[in-house]
């Protein structure tokens, strides 16, 4: 394991509640696969499972950062708590979504891991060997693989950024995924822009994504994603939001979806600020007792609400 990695691997250990582990597969196919990362909990143990040897202390060095962005309360997460009642619907908005989540992320992590010069031209190759591996090109057509192709370019144009030269690079997915190339270049460039050391301007990127995504959708003539309603973002609130009732921080609104937990009807808590679900709430079944139910949670302060929920939330500086 590379020195820059183990020294990531125990500054998270330092913060977990255990022990985090990590284990490599054996195989070098020479391709980069950013998403062939996966974590098991073994009790108190976390085991954080590499499935190639390719680049992998690039792959694990990167899942370390996002794990410490997490646990030291940086970067908003997303929580599943909607469903449509329809698991194969289901599984793919939440794909979808955590894409478009974790490509802001990567903004952090990978302008970090050039920092540390674990982000080679090596790395880079790798990469676009990755993203070859799993797209077919375009066909000048749009089509059902259009939106894969949007999201991985998306999160190569990231990726890019920060190379010294990324101009080889960027011209195979400008040639490759034109339509998608040209759709992502828009969508980039805000979270480029963005100074993403505050918690508050990473919320706000990821929304502004889910927003341009669905435009994108829109103009393309795809069913949109609508993730401001189906996920819900970790709120990042101010001393002043938190001590304020629930109405003036928060409108909630009757959802066509389901609470994923209570199987009931479910009520969607949006933020004022940018309409992006921020909590999901089930009220009693008995209708007579829900005028007095919702009076209750409009007067109730929004950091007593959260408490109630068990939600966690950011407090903005």
């Amino acid at each position: 394991m590379n020195p820059k990695v183990k020294s990531l691997l125990d500054a998270v250990n330092q913060l977990y509640p255990g022990t985090v582990m990590s284990r490599v597969g054996s195989e070098n196919t020479g391709a980069l696969h950013i998403d062939r990362v996966s974590q098991e909990a073994l009790g108190q143990r976390l085991l954080i499972e590499i499935a190639e040897e390719t680049e992998s202390d690039f792959l694990l060095a990167n899942e370390l950062l996002k794990m410490l962005l997490t646990f030291n309360g940086i970067t908003p997460q997303v929580f599943f708590a909607l469903t449509f009642n329809d698991d194969k619907l289901d599984e793919q908005l939440i794909q979808i979504t955590t894409r478009m989540h974790r490509t802001v992320v990567h903004a952090i992590t990978y302008r970090e891991l050039a920092k540390k010069e674990m982000l080679t031209q090596q790395t880079a190759e790798a990469y676009l060997a990755g993203v070859q591996s799993e797209l077919s090109p375009e066909n000048g057509d749009l089509d059902d693989e259009s939106l894969w192709r949007l999201l991985m370019v998306l999160d190569g144009l990231i990726f890019a950024d920060n190379l010294v030269d990324a101009s080889d690079f960027t011209a195979v997915l400008a040639n490759q995924y034109p339509l998608a190339y040209k759709a992502a270049q828009t969508l980039v460039e805000p979270i480029l822009k963005a100074d993403l050391t505050q918690s508050r301007q990473i919320r706000h990127q990821m929304v502004t994504l889910f927003v341009g995504l669905d435009d994108v959708l829109k103009k393309w003539g795809k069913p949109t994603v609508n993730a401001k309603e189906y996920v819900t973002l970790t709120s990042v609130l101010s001393q002043r939001q938190l001590a304020l009732p629930v109405n003036q921080v928060f409108t909630i609104f009757h959802s066509e979806m389901t609470d994923f937990q209570t199987k009931k009807t479910a009520y969607v808590g949006l933020s004022k600020g940018d309409e992006q679900n921020s909590f999901v709430i089930t009220p009693p079944e008995n209708e007579a007792d829900r005028p007095a139910f919702f009076k209750a949670l409009y007067a109730m302060k929004v950091s007593e609400l959260f408490k109630k929920l068990a939600l966690p939330y950011i407090e903005r500086v």
